[in-house]
């Protein structure tokens, strides 16, 4: 079945009216409300993942500005791999949201700005050029903003501002790849190896292009943490824990990694960049990024913000894949974009219902949780064993096709590989210490009595179930994405 053009329009329109309909009308019933929203966001869900399984044959032209300039909806190997994740897994964060939010002030703005992030999210997923991935880019930043300051205490307006001036000067930096391709390439569209193949240009405009591109890789990856401009994300921690599990796992960390592959390897392209600067300075980046994430997890005792820090690490997993400038290496980071997805959102999920029913905030403070929380700790520890990367568990393949990736890549590959060995058992100290504490034979106690929340859980076991699927079935995740992608 071949679906419709016109249909591509609506996983950014429908989210968007159903967030316009909150706004301007109170739910006198937080049920009701409740209802509202998760259909919604199950709605949006059951069109992307239509569109992501029957893709239209044929672009969505929405405005053309000039000759080259139109904003424009496609869908390819990428937006089928992002389409997925988001349909997947925005509807769970919602159920978990709602016994989450339950005590919060202000909860129909919070799900107002979360179905608009959604669009959002979908319009970056669903740009078919660089310029509607731009503007859906600012639009999320924009759209999340709101979630990332719900509190307004000092903590929630410092990360808040925070998170605008690096979105934003990252954003700036980004804009630079379009003008450039704009000038020099063949099309704006995103084409599998670039537009500027073919297109004679002299030594000058190379160097001027990889320049370009050199800056606009930091630019969108400002969003996916990357060193220098990765202090942003752990800030940002104070925000609730759905939005949290959503920045970290889903969406404004996903869009970013996102954006660095389009770049890479569907405007500018592999054949221009591969054994330049271009492709140096971005792989030494992320491998500071990787290590120097996980050692700032092993020295935080602050549980959300030690899963930030290891959200900063991870990330750059995806980049360093995508800095092997290969086939490989572009087939590596998609798995990883997939399979830290799923085991992210379930760590922060757990800490999260921790911190909720405990009022917990501290590593050194959980000391024989798990007899109060035996569900949440059990799929905590899986999740953490299979973030360290141990099969048969997904980050394994995803890890190991990282590696391999750069396994022909001289010295410079080395350095990638020496940061993920070490990173790995820097993965094992901050996530064992914490299974460590909670199993540990220690009464628990705390002020108020501990009970596990079933609303939490729901969507807690389902990923969970979901990761050991992932791992057990991994060779055909690998096919269907080489199939989508290549």
């Amino acid at each position: 079945m071949i679906l419709p053009t016109y249909i591509l329009i609506l996983p950014i329109i429908l989210p968007a009216l159903f967030s316009l309909f909150l706004s301007l009308k109170a739910f006198e019933n937080e049920k009701l409300r409740n209802t509202f929203v998760f259909f919604g966001v199950l709605l949006n869900s059951l069109v992307l993942g239509l569109i992501v399984s029957c893709p239209p044959s044929e672009a969505l032209t929405l405005v053309t500005i000039s000759q080259k300039l139109s904003l424009m909806l496609n869908v390819d190997g990428m937006t089928r791999i992002f389409g997925a994740i988001i349909a997947i897994l925005w509807p769970l964060t919602a159920i978990y949201a709602f016994d989450y939010m339950k005590h919060e002030h202000n909860k129909r703005k919070f799900f107002a700005f979360f179905l608009l992030s959604y669009s959002a999210t979908a319009g970056v997923a669903l740009a078919g050029n660089l310029e509607s991935m731009y503007l859906f880019f600012e639009l999320l930043t924009l759209a999340t903003l709101p979630l990332v300051m719900h509190k307004m205490d000092y903590a929630a307006r410092f990360a808040g501002k925070r998170y605008l001036i690096y979105s934003m000067t990252g954003a700036a930096f980004g804009f630079i790849s379009l003008i450039f391709i704009s000038v020099y390439g063949t099309t704006t569209d995103f084409t599998l190896g670039g537009v500027l193949s073919g297109v004679s240009l002299t030594d000058e405009v190379v160097t001027m292009l990889l320049i370009a591109f050199t800056a606009s890789f930091f630019g969108f990856g400002v969003k996916a943490a990357l060193f220098p401009m990765c202090a942003w994300l752990p800030s940002a921690s104070v925000a609730p824990t759905p939005v949290t599990a959503l920045l970290h796992a889903v969406a404004v960390v996903k869009a970013g990694a996102f954006a660095c592959i389009r770049i890479t390897y569907y405007s500018f392209g592999t054949q221009l960049l591969h054994g330049t600067f271009a492709q140096y300075i971005p792989m030494l980046a992320a491998a500071i990024t990787v290590v120097l994430g996980s050692f700032e997890a092993v020295r935080s005792n602050h549980l959300k913000r030690r899963m930030a820090w290891s959200t900063v690490s991870n990330l750059s997993y995806i980049l360093l894949g995508v800095t092997a400038m290969s086939n490989q290496g572009l087939l590596a980071a998609s798995q990883h974009m997939i399979f830290h997805a799923f085991i992210k959102i379930t760590l922060f999920f757990c800490i999260g219902a921790i911190m909720e029913k405990s009022h917990k905030e501290y590593c050194s403070e959980i000391d024989g949780i798990s007899k109060k929380m035996p569900v949440t700790m059990f799929c905590f520890t899986l999740s953490g064993i299979a973030l360290m990367g141990i099969p048969p568990l997904p980050a394994f393949w995803s890890k190991w096709a990282i590696g391999t990736s750069h396994a022909s890549s001289g010295v410079w590959g080395y350095v990638a590989i020496a940061a993920l060995m070490i990173s790995a058992l820097l993965t094992a100290i901050y996530v064992l210490s914490i299974s460590v504490r909670a199993y540990s034979k220690v009464e628990f106690t705390s002020k108020s009595d501990v009970r596990e929340s079933i609303m939490m859980n729901v969507p807690i076991v389902i990923i969970t179930v979901c990761i050991i699927l992932l791992g057990l079935f991994g060779g055909i995740i690998t096919d269907t994405v080489t199939a989508w992608l290549i």
